[in-house]
């Protein structure tokens, strides 16, 4: 059996609440999961819908499934590795200019004034911000000159609202550390004049105790111009303890969450960590990755995602602000929460009371759930389902997935063949460690599954054939 203490492949190579009384059972039928129609789940639209600061808005994108990635599996799993231990980001050509942190009084400057095409490098230390880096200019990279996130700290101090404000395509944030801001560590929108954002790399972050939305990607004002095809990869975003109190509460009590992205199409979202994103009590956080307000072609995989109040979300109300799309894949439909996207090879873990949901499908039509481990130990008490499906327009491909419940709500619709409910730590070399391979003895999961065609690579970067049928969750045990 192949050993790795956290869980997620390393990357080389540049390149609502109730407690779970339903008895273990395999999910092979059509929508056979438990009617969870009558549930009062009304604490998961609680947090926060809308930023309305005056940079935020909303947005819109496209993109494939198998987007080009710096991010390339290695499936040598010999030893113990760093789920978000990615190879660095290549430089980029162009001019470079390097910022020591004696200059930080500079560095907003520097950043506004940076020509298309310059990569500023960060020197290590650490650099307490007293005003905002606003990226105007499109082609601009922003990384450390070490490639060492932990070694170059961009302090806000809760004194800057948004660190990094993103209003030019081509942006890239590699390998630095940003930590305490007011709302958004990187919030990217258009400018009022209507041109699309596209390109955004956020790479090799270290992004910790953000007092709203840790990555914040709306569309403008207008709603006229869009943020489409970015990418956050090889990322890690905590809440600490330190942190949480600096939450903002209004509305809902708990408004932060890890990636929150409206409308915007053609988004990667792969091998990322997050940890912690939740309130103690005081409301429900939002998603640790969240995707609404109709966004298309998102690509979700490989995240490791530990005690969060929510998973992933595509969709999130019944009715409210989408995106119109020229094509218009679904006529006559009504609103749609999320277009099309696949969201797989996923490891969602909680044991904290704060859990409520681990993947959520809102008015989602197209989506496609294959091949996610979601596992809640017993402490996880506010738990309320691994995987729930909702609302008239929600219409879904749900397979191959390992899960302790799959509820459906409110009339929605989907494929939920070859999944299995009622799983419990037995299934897992380490559960409490974060090893979810799966033990020799899960019987019930190895072999199990059926071959789909957007299986993705495992959390080992290995392709779901290595038996005589795929294996469900997030481990190709063979």
């Amino acid at each position: 059996m192949k050993k790795l203490s956290i869980l997620l492949v390393a990357l080389a190579i540049f390149a609502g609440c109730s407690d779970d009384s339903g008895s273990p059972s395999d999910n092979t039928g059509d929508a056979s999961s438990v009617d969870a129609s009558n549930q009062d789940a009304s604490t998961l639209d609680t947090a926060a819908d809308e930023d309305t600061a005056s940079p935020d808005a909303g947005s819109d994108a496209e993109i494939s499934t198998d987007a080009e990635s710096d991010a390339t599996p290695d499936a040598d799993t010999s030893e113990p590795v760093d789920p978000t231990g990615c190879a660095p980001l290549p430089a980029s050509a162009g001019t470079e200019v390097r910022v020591s942190p004696a200059q930080v009084g500079e560095l907003p400057q520097i950043v506004r004034d940076a020509a298309s095409g310059t990569t500023i490098l960060l020197e290590d230390g650490t650099y307490m911000l007293g005003a905002p880096l606003q990226f105007r200019t499109p082609g601009v990279t922003l990384r450390s000159a070490s490639d060492d996130a932990s070694a170059v700290i961009i302090d806000a101090n809760y004194s800057v609202n948004e660190v990094a404000f993103i209003t030019a395509s081509d942006v890239t944030l590699a390998h630095i550390t940003i930590t305490r801001a007011v709302d958004h560590p990187v919030h990217v929108t258009p400018g009022s004049a209507g041109v699309d954002v596209t390109g955004t790399v956020l790479y090799g972050l270290r992004l910790i105790d953000a007092g709203e939305q840790f990555v914040k990607v709306n569309s403008n004002s207008a709603r006229d111009a869009w943020v489409d095809y970015g990418r956050v990869e090889c990322s890690y975003f905590e809440m600490t303890d330190a942190g949480r109190p600096n939450v903002e509460r209004n509305p809902g009590g708990c408004y932060t969450g890890g990636i929150d992205v409206h409308s915007a199409r053609g988004w990667v979202v792969r091998h990322n960590e997050f940890h912690g994103i939740y309130c103690a009590g005081e409301g429900l956080a939002e998603h640790a990755i969240h995707f609404w307000k109709g966004p298309r072609d998102t690509l979700v995989e490989n995240n490791l995602i530990v005690n969060c109040a929510r998973g992933i979300g595509f969709g999130l109300v019944e009715n409210g602000q989408g995106r119109a799309y020229a094509d218009d894949p679904y006529p006559g439909v009504g609103h749609i929460g999320h277009y099309d996207g696949v969201i797989r090879n996923n490891v969602i873990y909680a044991d904290i009371p704060w859990y409520d949901t681990g993947i959520e499908l809102a008015q989602a039509r197209g989506a496609k759930v294959y091949h996610n481990t979601v596992f809640s130990t017993d402490a996880a008490t506010g738990f309320f389902s691994s995987i729930d499906y909702r609302f008239a327009n929600t219409d879904v491909d749900i397979r191959n997935n390992l899960t302790r419940r799959i509820t459906v709500r409110g009339g929605a619709s989907g494929r939920v063949e070859n999944n299995k409910e009622g799983i419990d730590a037995s299934y897992f070399v380490d559960a409490s460690n974060l090893d979810f391979h799966l033990a020799d003895g899960a019987n019930e999961a190895i072999d199990k599954g059926v071959s789909v065609s957007e299986a993705g690579l495992d959390i080992d970067g290995e392709t779901h054939d290595k038996g005589a049928a795929p294996d469900l969750g997030a481990d190709e045990a063979k």
